[in-house]
């Protein structure tokens, strides 16, 4: 039988990803309107979904490992770090003109994307034993 927690937590899981195709899509309306090159706004958005891929995989294969944990949330953090570096600095090499909408379609979608994965993750709690603030 299926825990009503549990459902919400999926619900929760779905808000995410939902938003950012939503963004997606928006960041190349917006991008079409503009007149500014409708790849580079779907690049600068999708690079937040692929930030999310990873930060939603390392996430799940780090709370399965009490030992490795730590060490699989850091290196998922520059794992995360490096593949949009990487891609960034790419486009700005290869399409200059282009790199202006590509690294503010990311902005605000990474942006929206943080505070939104504020109420998608659970938060980690106080440690066990710890006194109150005085």
């Amino acid at each position: 039988m299926i825990r009503p927690e549990r459902v919400r937590r999926i619900r929760k899981q779905i808000v995410a990803p939902l938003l950012l195709v939503s963004t997606l899509v928006l960041s190349c309306i917006f991008a079409a309107a503009f007149g500014r090159p409708v790849w580079a706004a779907a690049l600068g958005a999708g690079l937040v979904l692929v930030y999310w891929a990873l930060d939603a995989a390392v996430w799940k294969r780090a709370s399965g490992r009490q030992g490795l944990a730590l060490g699989t949330a850091i290196g998922g953090m520059v794992l995360r770090l490096a593949v949009v570096l990487a891609v960034l600095v790419v486009v700005a090499v290869t399409a200059r003109a282009s790199f202006a909408t590509t690294i503010t379609c990311f902005v605000v979608a990474f942006t929206l994307y943080t505070a939104v994965r504020l109420f998608t993750y659970p938060d980690a709690g106080a440690p066990a034993g710890r006194a109150g603030t005085l």
